[in-house]
C-alpha cells in the first residue's frame, strides 16, 4: 500500500459527512482531553502512567475479546505487529511526558505531526517518491515545526523534541498499521494493539514504579495528588484512549477518501490551547500559535495531495 493510500480507505459509504466530521472531532477532543488528566497524575512516573495507558484499556477490552483476537495478540510469527506496538510505546511515553512536564499545546500539536512525516517514511522506507504538493505542504510544517521548537529564535526546547519524537514515533505506527492490519476487525485491532503495547512497555512500569515516591502516593503528600484524583485519572484516559481509538475508526469506515476528515483530528490544538489556559493558567505565545497554524496548513496540504494521487490511483 502507497503512502497516498494510508489516506484513503475502500469501502461502501455508510454515514453521512456531517456525522463523521462530528465523530472525528469527538476523537481528536479524546486525545485532548487524555493529555489534561495525564496532568492529575503528578506523583507516579510518567513510565507508570505509560503502562496503565495500554494496560488498563486490555482488561476492558478482555470482557469483549475472543480466541482469533487472543491468538492474534500473542502470536510472535507477526513481526511488524509487535514493531506497531513497540512505536506506540515510543509514542506515548514521549506523550506523556511532554503532557505532564510542559505544556499542553505543545504537546498535542507536535504529537500530531504524524502525517508530515508518513510521506517521508514511505519514501525512506518504501522508496515512494515525494510529489511536488507534499513536499510543498511539508515545508511548511515544518517550518511551523521549528517555530515551535526554537520560540523567538531561542534553543531548541527539550520537552518540545520528546513530543516531536513522539511524532515520528506515530506516524512509523500508522504506516505498520495499514501495512499489516487495516482488514481486521477493529476490536482485534485494539486488543493486540493494546496488549501487545503493555507487554512491551511493563519493563518501562517497573522502572517507573522503582522510583515512584509510593509513600507520599499512598498517603496524600504535597507532592502527588490524592489516590482518588489519580485513580480517576487513569480510568479517564483508559476512556479517551478506547474513544479516540473507536471514534477514529467509526469516522474512517466506509469511506473512498479518508483525508477529507484527517484534518478534523487538528481539532485537538485549539481545544488544548483553551484547557492550558483554563485550568492550568498557561497562555499560548504568539510563536507557538503561529508555528502551530504552519503545522496544520502543511499536514493538510500534504494530507491532500497523497489524497488525489490515491483517487487517480484507484481503479474506475
Amino acid at each position: 500500500m502507497s503512502s497516498a493510500q494510508l489516506t484513503a480507505t475502500a469501502a461502501t459509504p455508510s454515514r453521512s459527512l456531517p456525522l463523521r466530521a462530528g465523530l472525528m472531532a469527538a476523537a481528536s477532543i479524546s486525545l485532548a482531553l487524555l493529555a489534561v488528566l495525564s496532568r492529575y497524575t503528578r506523583g507516579l512516573a510518567p513510565e507508570l502512567v505509560t503502562w496503565g495507558r495500554f494496560v488498563l484499556p486490555v482488561l476492558v477490552l478482555t470482557a469483549f475479546a475472543r480466541g482469533p483476537d487472543w491468538r492474534a495478540a500473542w502470536s510472535l510469527a507477526d513481526r511488524l505487529g509487535w514493531l506497531r506496538a513497540l512505536c506506540a510505546v515510543i509514542a506515548q511515553i514521549c506523550f506523556v511526558f511532554a503532557a505532564t512536564q510542559g505544556d499542553l499545546l505543545q504537546a498535542v500539536l507536535l504529537y500530531n505531526t504524524g502525517p508530515l512525516f508518513i510521506p517521508l517514511v514511505a519514501w525512506l522506507w518504501l522508496r515512494e517518491p515525494l510529489r511536488p504538493a507534499t513536499v510543498a505542504g511539508l515545508a511548511l510544517g515544518f517550518l511551523g515545526v521549528l517555530a515551535v521548537l526554537r520560540p523567538g529564535g531561542r534553543a531548541l526546547d527539550p520537552l518540545a523534541l520528546v513530543a516531536l519524537t513522539g511524532g515520528v514515533a506515530m506516524a512509523v505506527s500508522q504506516v505498520l498499521f495499514y501495512r499489516c492490519a487495516q482488514r481486521q476487525p477493529p476490536l482485534r485491532n485494539q486488543f493486540k494493539l493494546y496488549t501487545q503495547a503493555s507487554l512491551l512497555s511493563l519493563p518501562l512500569a517497573l522502572l517507573g514504579a522503582a522510583h515512584t515516591p509510593w509513600a507520599t502516593v499512598l498517603g496524600g503528600g504535597a507532592a502527588s495528588e490524592p489516590v482518588w484524583v489519580l485513580t480517576l485519572a487513569l480510568l479517564g484516559m483508559t476512556a479517551c484512549s478506547l474513544g479516540n481509538q473507536s471514534l477514529r475508526d467509526l469516522a474512517y469506515r466506509g469511506m473512498d477518501n479518508a483525508s477529507t476528515l484527517a484534518p478534523l483530528m487538528y481539532v485537538a490544538v485549539p481545544v488544548s490551547a483553551a484547557l492550558d489556559w483554563l485550568l492550568f493558567g498557561r497562555v499560548a505565545a504568539p510563536m507557538a500559535l503561529f508555528g502551530a497554524a504552519l503545522i496544520v496548513a502543511g499536514a493538510v496540504v500534504a494530507l491532500r495531495s497523497g489524497a488525489r494521487e490515491a483517487a487517480r490511483a484507484s481503479p474506475r
